[in-house]
C-alpha cells in the first residue's frame, strides 16, 4: 500500500479500494480524472497484488477477484509495446479462458498482445521473434493441448531465443495430469490468476 501522506491521500485509496471491491469502473475513472494518476496505480496494484494472494489461499471468491479486474480496467492501457503475448494453445479453441487471462493481465497494466484461440507453436514464436516479447502465456484446456506448448519450447530452442522469454502455462490442472509438470516451461499453473501475478512480478523485477 502507499502510504497516506495525508488524509485527504488517505480518503482516495480508500474510495479505490472500495470501488474496485464494488466493481465500480466509473468510480475508478472519476478518481483518475482528479489527479495523481501514477500514485493511483500503485494503490491500486497494491491493492490487486493482496486480493489475488487471498483469493489463491482460497479466502476471496472468484467473482470479487473479478469484479475487481472489470473495474481496474478503467486505468488507460500503458504506452508502452508489448511485452507479453497470450493465446489459447493449438487444439484449445474456447475463448474463456484467454479472455480471463488476458483481462488479468491487462488489471495489473501489463502490455500484452492477444493472439486469439487454437494458436500454432509458430504464431507463438512468430510473435516473440517480431516483437522482441519477454513472457509467453499459453492457455490450456486439457493435458492434451500441452504439445504445443513442447513444441514452442522446441521452436525456440532451435531458433536460439528460448532463453529471452519466460514460458508460462495454466489452465489444463497439473493435479489431474502430472505430466504438466514436466513441461519445458518456466511456470505451469491451473490458475489464471496466479500466472498473470506471476508475469507481473517478473516483469517489475
Amino acid at each position: 500500500m502507499i502510504p497516506a501522506c495525508d488524509p485527504g491521500q488517505s480518503a482516495v485509496k480508500d474510495q479505490l479500494q472500495d470501488a474496485l471491491l464494488r466493481g465500480e469502473r466509473s468510480t475508478v475513472a472519476a478518481l483518475l480524472e482528479s489527479g495523481a494518476p501514477d500514485a493511483l496505480v500503485r494503490a491500486k496494484n497494491s491493492f490487486l497484488n493482496d486480493l489475488t494472494d487471498r483469493y489463491l489461499a482460497g479466502s476471496l471468491p472468484f467473482c470479487q477477484l473479478t469484479a475487481a479486474a472489470q473495474a481496474a480496467s478503467a486505468f488507460p492501457a500503458p504506452d508502452l509495446p508489448p511485452v507479453a503475448c497470450c493465446g489459447a494453445a493449438q487444439g484449445n479453441t474456447s475463448a474463456a479462458g484467454r479472455d480471463y487471462t488476458l483481462m488479468l493481465l491487462s488489471m495489473w497494466g501489463v502490455p500484452v498482445l492477444d493472439l486469439g484461440v487454437d494458436v500454432s507453436p509458430e504464431a507463438f514464436l512468430s510473435a516473440v521473434l517480431e516483437h522482441r516479447l519477454r513472457f509467453v502465456v499459453c492457455v490450456l484446456f486439457t493435458p492434451g493441448d500441452a504439445e504445443c506448448v513442447r513444441r514452442i519450447h522446441e521452436l525456440a530452442e532451435e531458433h536460439g531465443c528460448r532463453k529471452d522469454f519466460s514460458l508460462v502455462v495454466c489452465g489444463a490442472s497439473p493435479s489431474e495430469d502430472r505430466s504438466l509438470l514436466s513441461l519445458p516451461a518456466d511456470f505451469v499453473t491451473h490458475r489464471a490468476a496466479a500466472a498473470a501475478q506471476w508475469v507481473m512480478n517478473a516483469w517489475k523485477r
